[in-house]
């Protein structure tokens, strides 16, 4: 009897015993939370919140350009001409007008061009071509980078927004999911990441390139064409938990070139942030 009360007792635990929600995966290296239904992926850090309905994930990526030929091509650790200061000028730089419709070309071209200007870099214009090769790349809803359209040769941002309550994605559309990813996400979310100590230097520290590569390449000086294209990727395709707006960007002459940064990258003229 003493027995079959004890066998009793520890299946009536495991019935009792709470199971672990899960929870959706964001691309490496975005952390996995491990306890809430809702969660906010937003590289870095993954912030958490308490709510219980949706599941919201940004998740962002840029490429890095290869550094000289006297160093290798992904730089593990500053090369020998990281403590060279170059010039680099600071003058003000007109800020571009908003947007007056939902026109996606001029909305996207707005979002860089206004933070651009924070960093005496000159506007952009919108390069139809690049427009094309951020399309092909978008359209396959793989979260990775696509130079293969016209050979390459060009800088790349890529980002990610999904959420598991589908009409809150409908509602954002391709344009306001363009522009947060631009300015939320590349540039406020990064800006204070860049290792301040260094603009002038010819090449940064690269260890948290992943966290500041995105701005570096929006406000690179010598990038003149942007092209750019957010694609619906329905719950299935880039994600198995829900819908995503999937943004390329690409950026030509192409940014984050090893050696060029100190020339490229001017430091913040304190204007007010923009948020999208």
């Amino acid at each position: 009897m003493a027995l079959a009360a004890r066998c009793s007792l520890r299946i009536l635990r495991k019935l009792l015993r709470p199971r672990s929600s899960r929870l959706a995966k964001a691309p490496a290296p975005v952390p996995t939370p491990s306890s809430s239904s809702i969660v906010v992926f937003a590289p870095p850090p993954a912030p958490e919140t308490t709510s219980s309905t949706v599941i919201i994930v940004p998740v962002s990526s840029s490429t890095q350009q290869p550094a000289p030929t006297t160093a290798p091509a992904v730089v593990a650790a500053p090369p020998a001409t990281t403590s060279t200061m170059q010039e680099h000028a600071t003058t003000k730089v007109d800020s571009p007008a908003a947007p007056s419709g939902s026109d996606y070309a001029s909305t996207l071209l707005y979002h860089h061009n206004i933070h651009r200007s924070n960093h005496s870099a000159g506007a952009m214009t919108w390069g139809e071509t690049y427009a094309n090769y951020a399309q092909q790349a978008a359209a396959s809803c793989v979260f990775q980078h696509d130079l293969t359209p016209g050979g390459g040769g060009y800088g790349q941002n890529i980002a990610m927004w999904g959420s598991s309550d589908k009409q809150t994605v409908q509602n954002v559309g391709a344009v306001k999911a363009g522009a947060q990813a631009t300015t939320n996400m590349w540039y406020n979310g990064e800006l204070s990441l860049w290792p301040a100590s260094d603009y002038g230097k010819a090449n940064p520290d690269m260890s948290n390139f992943e966290g500041w590569g995105h701005f570096s390449q929006l406000v690179w000086k010598e990038s003149k064409e942007l092209g750019c294209y957010t694609q619906f990727c329905p719950q299935g395709t880039m994600s198995s938990q829900m819908d995503v707006w999937y943004t390329v960007c690409n950026y030509y002459p192409a940014g984050n070139m090893g050696g060029e940064y100190g020339t490229n990258v001017s430091p913040p003229l304190n204007e007010a942030l923009v948020v999208a």
